[in-house]
């Protein structure tokens, strides 16, 4: 285990959903005489105001809208590197820095492979809800044809070989830039402290578990209270126009030794940053400590009608 870069594959998609209070926020632009607005995009003000010809509705007036998509490309890539604990106590277990260190254990950075490992999927598919004026819900991912050096099968319990799922997972939408008007959603996990999925690699004895890092059992980013927030961020595309069809791409960059998602927050927010750990199959106990992720893919999702982000 010590050396390896384990890199991954699952996909988050979402559509867009906004903010009750501010911009942006997904709604609808409706025809209606004596609107606000005289274009069919609800981007130019009536002057004077209630002489135009269609009007905003905001998602929260809205039912929930439900979605689908599907990976462009490959099914993704989540690219992993780690910091192990070694010696002492704690050597080679999933414990906080504090622990490691107070065992007479070192955090010794594990990025000593020359190349990731690629578990890569052939498909990606999706799908969620919009809900109020920002909130995503009830987001599920599944992946196809997932294999690690092209021909070992990786899957999550219960699943056929090659097949790998997320855990329910949220979103909320907000500004990567307010000034040229660049939106997009930040995915977590549902669940408070849960993970976004998990997966074994039979094949080479490896696992991953993509989650939240904490206090008790570590974290990549510091402080470990808080890690890197555990989100991840995509912009979305297109804002100020009306579609049923959005689009997510999903990019990293290396920051020191880490690869990791860009953008990594939303403007005057904290940091959002994938972790993950990598464990022994069979012996969960015995892993990285938490890692510095990034996932790469892009993904078209469709909504069952049209909707807006106004941005």
């Amino acid at each position: 285990m010590v050396g390896l870069s384990l890199v991954a594959v699952f996909a988050i998609a979402a559509i867009a959903a906004t903010s009750a209070s501010a911009l942006p926020e997904w709604g609808k632009c409706e025809a209606k005489a004596g609107g606000n607005y005289t274009d069919s995009n609800c981007t130019v003000k009536a002057k004077p105001k209630g002489t135009g010809s269609f009007e905003w509705r905001k998602g929260k007036e809205l039912a929930n809208v439900k979605f689908t998509g599907h990976s462009v490309g490959s099914g993704g890539v989540l690219s992993s590197v780690g910091l192990e604990c070694q010696g002492g106590t704690s050597g080679f277990q999933r414990v906080s820095r504090k622990k490691c260190e107070e065992g007479g254990g070192k955090v010794v950075e594990d990025f000593t492979a020359e190349e990731p490992i690629f578990v890569e999927c052939a498909t990606e598919t999706n799908s969620g809800e919009t809900s109020s004026t920002n909130k995503i819900l009830n987001v599920l991912v599944k992946f196809t044809g997932c294999a690690a050096f092209g021909s070992l099968p990786c899957q999550s319990s219960g699943l056929k070989e090659g097949e790998i799922k997320t855990n329910l997972l949220k979103g909320q939408l907000g500004y990567i830039s307010k000034p040229a008007k660049e939106a997009g959603v930040v995915l977590s996990p549902a669940k408070a402290k849960g993970q976004f999925a998990e997966f074994a690699c039979p094949g080479i004895g490896l696992g991953t578990a993509v989650g939240v890092g904490n206090s008790k059992e570590g974290a990549f980013y510091e402080p470990e209270t808080t890690g890197g927030y555990d989100g991840i961020i995509s912009p979305i595309t297109p804002v100020n126009t009306m579609t049923s069809e959005y689009t997510q791409v999903f990019t990293t960059t290396v920051t020191g030794k880490a690869l990791e998602n860009v953008p990594n927050k939303f403007e005057g927010k904290h940091r959002d940053s994938l972790e993950d750990y990598i464990f022994q199959v069979g012996s969960p106990n015995e892993s990285l400590m938490w890692s510095a992720a990034g996932e790469e893919i892009t993904n078209v999702n469709t909504s069952a009608e049209p909707g807006e982000i106004k941005a």
